[in-house]
Formats: structure tokens, sequence, C-alpha cells
């Protein structure tokens, strides 16, 4: 080479080593800028909060237990990779140890997501020395593909470097201590590697020394990306916890409700029922059928409100799941007779015609919950006579066969009332709620939706604004009678 070129490369190298020198200092400025604020930026509250701090070290215990056979996995194609290019058996050696390594990290991890759940303290001290160790290990095969004599070696290191990052990011960033001991070994290794190799070749060529400008860029991004990451893991932490509040907000509403509704129950039924009793008195002792027909109106409104009571009660332990479904033989022609019968003198004051069709080929007898079918229609036919004003109200009671045992009860409850509109009927029928701006059917429609399809029903409605409505409640039953031949 010329005197003349061997000047330029002398010179270029002298202007490399400037900038490289800037460059260094820079990047060293923000690395320290970004690297320590990042990993350290939790340790506060894992120190302050002992919940926070058990929560952080369970969660690494789980990831690390949950990746340990892909960390065997990505360690063996290491392994092979690496033995293909150095032509020993050193590697395949390393990787003996890191099936070795993963195991007792398995193990530890595991004890340590048992301590956590029983809300022990963990030693931290013994972890990060653990932690540090074992990041150490892996990352000696970094060392062996660094110094590979293959190009290729190199950049294979740095990937492999990188991943470690990765992982010790998806694995660790719960808990900072644990974090950097695990990341320090690995910084150390890609920062290190390009200035051993500088000073095993002699220290002549600064050009060697280039890859550390991209080991610190490439930390100061991935710094910037960790941060990002504890803070989406701040955020989901932060709304777990609000979501617990509001679940046991609403838990504390609920027991609230269930309380105020017992009481409520406790202090009427017993005024409630001194009342009823003494309007039957009263009736058996009046002179008049007038006064007796006065009288059974009170009675029968004592009626009504400790049925209110009751669909209180039933719809508190309907939301809570604790409204039990109990299945006995009973008649359902006995059962609509009865329905019937309880609103006769309700339709008659307000001059409507009350009609109950039975069909003739309905069963004698049937496997159903009485109490619960006879609570439906009651408040169907309660709706139907208090919202129609002219006209009638009108009972079916039909059976469909559907097996060689089994028939489909079909109670239908028509009226000649107002109606509602198709907006309404969907409010009512699919939403569930208690009333309609005050105007319709209310909290018995509520119950008996949610009744019918506890006890394996299906509670059906159509209605035109003027022109009435008609609800169909349809109940799949077993037959343990003949079909009955008198009709209602």
């Amino acid at each position: 080479m010329s005197g003349q070129g061997t000047r330029r490369v002398r010179l270029g190298q002298a202007l490399f080593e400037r900038s490289f020198k800037s460059a260094t200092l820079t990047k060293l400025q923000l690395a320290r800028a970004t690297i320590w604020p990042a990993l350290t930026a939790a340790a506060p509250s894992l120190v302050s909060d002992p919940a926070k701090r058990l929560r952080g070290f369970a969660g690494v215990a789980r990831a690390r237990v949950d990746n340990s056979w892909l960390r065997l996995a990505a360690s063996a194609v290491s392994a092979i990779v690496t033995a293909s290019l150095v032509h020993a058996a050193l590697p395949l050696i390393w990787f003996a140890g890191v099936i070795i390594v993963v195991l007792a990290d398995r193990v530890v991890h595991t004890r340590l997501l048992r301590r956590c759940a029983s809300g022990d303290a963990p030693r931290v001290r013994w972890l990060i020395v653990w932690t540090l160790a074992q990041s150490f290990y892996g990352n000696l095969l970094a060392v062996i593909l660094w110094f590979a004599p293959y190009v290729p070696g190199e950049t294979l290191a740095v990937m492999y470097l990188c991943g470690g990052l990765a992982m010790a990011a998806a694995t660790l960033r719960a808990c900072a201590p644990l974090a950097l001991a695990a990341l320090t070994p690995t910084i150390c290794m890609m920062i290190g590697l390009p200035i051993a190799e500088f000073f095993v070749r002699g220290g002549y060529n600064t050009l060697e020394l280039a890859p550390v400008i991209g080991a610190l860029l490439l930390l100061a991004f991935g710094m910037n990306l960790w941060r990002s990451l504890v803070a989406s893991d701040a955020a989901q932490a932060e709304a777990e916890a609000a979501a617990l509040r509001e679940r046991q907000a609403a838990a504390a509403a609920a027991a609230a409700k269930t309380d105020m509704i017992k009481r409520m129950n406790d202090e009427l039924r017993t005024p409630m029922a001194a009342l009823i009793g003494a309007a039957e008195h009263l009736r058996r002792a009046a002179q008049t059928p007038q006064a007796r027909a006065h009288i059974a109106t009170l009675a029968q409104a004592g009626e009504v409100l400790k049925l209110v009571l009751d669909d209180l009660s039933d719809l508190d332990r309907l939301e809570n799941g604790k409204l039990p479904i109990e299945p006995k033989p009973a008649d359902p022609r006995e059962l609509a007779r009865s329905i019937a019968a309880a609103f006769r003198v309700a339709a008659q004051d307000k001059n409507l015609e009350l009609f109950l069709d039975v069909a003739p080929d309905l069963p004698a007898q049937v496997e159903i919950d009485a109490l619960r079918v006879r609570q439906v229609l009651f408040n169907l036919l309660a709706n139907a006579v208090r919202y129609t004003t002219s006209g009638g109200v009108r009972v079916r009671v039909s059976a469909t066969p559907t097996a060689a045992d089994r028939v489909r009860l079909n109670f239908i409850v028509a009226d000649t009332g107002k109606g509602m509109s198709r907006a309404q009927l969907a409010t009512v029928l699919g939403r569930e709620r208690v009333s309609i701006g005050g105007d319709g059917p209310g909290l018995g429609l509520a119950i008996s939706l949610k009744l019918a399809r506890l006890m394996g029903g299906q509670l059906s409605a159509k209605s035109e604004l003027g022109q009435g409505s008609v609800f169909s409640f349809t109940l799949e039953t077993t037959v343990l009678a003949a079909i009955g031949r008198s009709a209602a």
C-alpha cells in the first residue's frame, strides 16, 4: 500500500475514534437516562406495598413456570445451531447444563408461587443470586457464538442476546430486582463481547468497536419498550382493581337490598295477616250480601298485597340463584280454575267477562311446580284484569303431546285492554324491566319471565295498541295420570 493510502487509513481511523468516543458518551448518557429509571420504576411500590410485592413475585413465578418448556426448546435449537457452526460438543454440553438449570428454576418458582399464595414473603436475596447465576450461564452460549470462526457467529450471538432480553421482559418485568438481575449479564455480554474481541485482536482496529454503539442504541430503544410494558401492566392492574371494587360494591348493594326486602317482609307480614284475619272474621259476621261483598274485596286486596311481598322475595332469590323449583304431582284443571276464581270478583267490579276454556284432552295429573306455575298465571291474569277497561279476559289451557308420556302445557291469557306497542313489548320481554315509564306490566311480569325460564318453559306475548294483548306460557312436563274427559 502507498504512503498516501496508509495516511488515509490512519486518518479514517482517527476520525472514527473521535466520533466513536463522542457517540459512545452520548449513548451512555442516553442509556443512563432510560435504562435505570425503566428498571427501577416499579421498585418503590414493591417495597412499600407488601401486597403488590407478593403479586409481582407471583406473576414472575407463574410466567417462569409457564415458559420453562419454551426456554428448553429455544435453548435446544440454539445449541444445535451453535454445534453445527463450531463443529464441537461444547454447545451440547452447555445444553445439558441448561436442562438442569431450567428444571431447577421451575422447581424454585413453583415453590415461590406456593409461598406467594400462602402470603409468605419470599427470600429476595437468594432469588436475585439465583436469577443472576442462571442468566450468566445461559449467556455463555453467546460467547461461543461470538468467537466462532465464522462471520454469522457474531450476528447469531446478538440475536441470542436479544432473545434473552425479550425473555426477561416477558417473564420478569413484574419484579424490578429480579429483572435487573437477569438483564445485567445479558447487557454486559452485549457491550463487553465487542470490547473483549477488540483487545483479543490487539486493540489496534477501532472499527471493531462499532457494535458497541449498536448495542447501546438497541438497549436504549429496548428500555423504552420496557417502560411501555411496565406502564401497560400498571394500567391493567388498576383496571382489575377497579373491576374488583365494582364487584364488591355490587355485592354490597345486593346484600343491602336483600336485607331491606327481608326486613320489609318481616315488618309487613304480621300486620297484613292480622288485617286479612280480621276481614275474614267480619265477612262471616256480616248480615247483608252487600257487606259481605265489600269485606271480600278487602280480603282479596290483602291477599294481593301478600303476593306482592312474595314477588319481592322471589325476585331477590331469583337474582341470587337461590329459588328452587320443586316439581310435584298436580292437576292442571284445578290449578286453572283456582286462578280464575281468584279474579272473578275483581273482573265483576270492572264489568269484565272472565272466561276459562280447558281442553277436554288435558291430562288429569302432571309433574310441575304448582306454586310457581300458579304465580306465573296469577301475574299474567292480574295484569290482564288491571289494564282491561272494557270487554273481557279469556284463559285457555291445553296440552300438546311431545312424547309417549310427555306433553307441552299451553296457558294463554288474552285480554281486550289497551295493549302495548312493539317497542314496549320488546322492552318488557327482552330486557325484563320492572316497569315501562310507570305505565305497563311491572314487577310481576319480570318475575314471571324469570320463573318460566327457570322451569324450562317459555313466556311470549303478542300485542297491538288498542287491540289488547295475548300472553302465552308453555311448559313441557311429564304425564302422571290419564287424560280426563270433563271440560271446564
